[in-house]
């Protein structure tokens, strides 16, 4: 069956109370659209979340999936010491999509059992209150631009289609770096143009997907972007008539939160 439901959204670990504790409370909207996409994975009774993240074990070359015998979900490095949970790696969708794939699509495996926190945010907000007990994360390649994601996405596409399960595709990460003084990148008025850019561009129903597609790589880098490839991937892999939700957008930090809904059963044509 195609895929279920699909979703952009931010990994901070400061949506996670115990590490945002007063910050938490500055995100409210975000934690709402995580709860709405949780909602919508609980009604569609979503079986597997693929989570595309970029703060795990990336390759230069090759797109990567994490299939560690056990994916637990752990914030140590955030002072938060328990492990939430532990998931199961999707290990024959892993298969399938390894064995699918194309040589000028070659995927590496990696396993670490202790997720990265690209993938742990949004498994963990997604999975708190609803049964899903397997993912698959998978990683960008560093060296490959937004156009190789995005053929990988359609590749992806296609192979999801014909798996008997329920998958949901989430795509995790932010958008300009540079919003604020405070901002990791320091303030640039780009950063701000760049995420009214993606936003206008997912307004719009008729074509801005395609506009997306089409961003200049040189505006997401003076924007010191942090999501277009996993968009890009993500794109390729449900098509584009689709109708994109933008659930909420927040940029409190100095960094541009953006949460959306793909909704795959609404068409543009």
């Amino acid at each position: 069956m195609p895929l279920i439901s699909a979703a952009f959204l931010p990994p901070s670990p400061l949506l996670i109370p115990e590490i945002g504790k007063q910050n938490n409370q500055m995100l409210q909207k975000t934690s709402q659209a995580y709860r709405q996409m949780a909602a919508i994975f609980e009604k569609e009774e979503i079986e597997i979340i693929i989570v595309i993240s970029p703060y795990g074990l990336s390759q230069n070359e090759n797109i990567s999936l994490n299939i560690a015998p056990q994916l637990q979900i752990s914030f140590q490095e955030f002072g938060y010491l328990a492990t939430i949970k532990a998931l199961n790696p999707a290990w024959r969708l892993a298969d399938n999509i390894v064995k699918e794939m194309s040589h000028d699509n070659p995927v590496k495996l990696s396993s670490q059992e202790k997720l990265d926190y690209g993938s742990a945010v949004p498994l963990a907000l997604l999975t708190e209150n609803i049964k899903i007990n397997k993912t698959l994360p998978l990683f960008p390649a560093d060296q490959k631009d937004r156009a190789y994601h995005y053929e990988f996405g359609l590749k992806l596409g296609e192979i999801l289609k014909k798996r008997p399960e329920k998958i949901a595709l989430v795509a995790s990460g932010e958008l300009s770096r540079r919003l604020k003084k405070n901002s990791p990148g320091g303030y640039s008025p780009k950063g701000v143009r760049f995420d009214n850019r993606v936003i206008e561009y997912l307004n719009d129903s008729e074509n801005g997907l395609n506009k997306l597609l089409a961003l200049e790589e040189r505006m997401g880098e003076e924007a010191m972007e942090g999501g277009l490839k996993q968009l890009s991937l993500l794109i390729g892999a449900i098509g584009e008539n689709c109708q994109a939700q933008i659930l909420a957008y927040q940029n409190d930090f100095g960094i541009g939160y953006l949460s959306v809904n793909f909704n795959l059963q609404v068409a543009t044509i």
